[in-house]
């Protein structure tokens, strides 16, 4: 990658790593439904500003069906559950499950996908993965760091995640759409949703008061961390491709953790930065990652066979 796309990278993980701060100062005065709706409203806006800015279109009518479910398993289902989360646990250890959700959709392709078989080193990333995640959590703390039901759904969260990626790959990257407008209808559809879902359950009655803070990080959260974020992945993809794209991901625990214990005041102890480390290392195993270093040896090539040694029918 060039300068400026390591810049892009950098900015990614930074946006996505201190969304879960901005999604614990706005639950000061919002509910999790409201937050959500509020987050996607401002998300879709920004990104149909900018389709439009690009002069691109929305997908066609018959694609919105699909569109539809990747929007409640990629953007409400998500969204929710990470609000829902953050009230009963860190901001810290949400952001490092979220983590996990590379490892989590390789499960969920292995089952749905054909062309995603299994492999000794994905079992192996996947296993690993499940470990740094219990460590993670950490069972065994009751101070501190909230509820294991908080922390349940902020494991929701990131399998939903998973199942909207591996949904929008089988059933809508094969139409070879624009990125930006796959996820311009993706947040409008979630944003509709979510406003219908929160009018009907919970309704707009804030739980707090409306001060700067609730509001400003709701704000940002929905511009910088929904809308830029994504637009930020898109050009990443676009320039650097989807395997270079997805390691921004080793990054957002990293940002999310700095961010919750400096800017939070949230605890730290042994098992986040561990279990985090643990999570890391076995995605890098799934994806092969370690194969691709540069310092790692290779192989002394073969010497070369004599042609008048080789038997003419031991040629392919």
């Amino acid at each position: 990658m060039n300068l400026v796309n390591w810049g892009r990278f950098g900015l990614l993980a930074a946006l996505w790593g201190c969304s879960f701060a901005f999604i614990k100062m706005s639950l000061e005065a919002f509910a999790p439904l409201q937050l959500a709706s509020g987050r996607l409203i401002v998300g879709a806006l920004v990104v149909l500003g900018m389709l439009a800015l690009k002069r691109l279109t929305l997908p066609s009518r018959k694609l919105w069906g699909h569109i539809t479910v990747a929007s409640v398993f990629g953007n409400v289902i998500p969204f929710t559950l990470f609000a829902i989360g953050e009230q009963h646990t860190t901001a810290t250890i949400a952001g490092v499950i979220q983590g996990a959700t590379p490892l989590i959709t390789m499960g969920v392709a292995a089952l749905a996908l054909s062309e995603e078989r299994p492999t000794t080193r994905k079992v192996a990333g996947l296993v690993g993965g499940f470990i740094g995640l219990i460590v993670v959590v950490g069972p065994w703390n009751t101070n501190g760091f909230g509820t294991l039901g908080g922390q349940l759904a902020c494991v929701g969260a990131a399998a939903s995640y998973a199942v909207s990626f591996v949904y929008i790959r089988r059933f809508i990257g094969p139409h070879k759409l624009p990125a930006l407008s796959v996820t311009a209808a993706q947040l409008s559809a979630a944003a509709v949703i979510t406003v219908v879902v929160t009018t009907v359950m919970t309704g707009w009655t804030l739980h707090g008061d409306l001060t700067a803070k609730p509001l400003l990080s709701l704000l940002v959260l929905g511009a910088a961390s929904t809308g830029i974020a994504f637009a930020l992945l898109n050009r990443l993809i676009a320039d650097a491709g989807p395997t270079t794209a997805s390691g921004v991901n080793y990054l957002v625990p990293v940002f999310s953790v700095v961010v919750g214990v400096l800017a939070l005041g949230e605890p730290l102890t042994w098992n986040v930065p561990v279990g985090g480390i643990v999570v890391i290392a076995a995605l890098a195993v799934a994806e092969g990652r370690f194969s691709a270093l540069p310092w790692r040896a290779k192989p002394a090539p073969k010497a070369p066979v004599a042609a008048a040694r080789v038997p003419e029918k031991a040629c392919p």
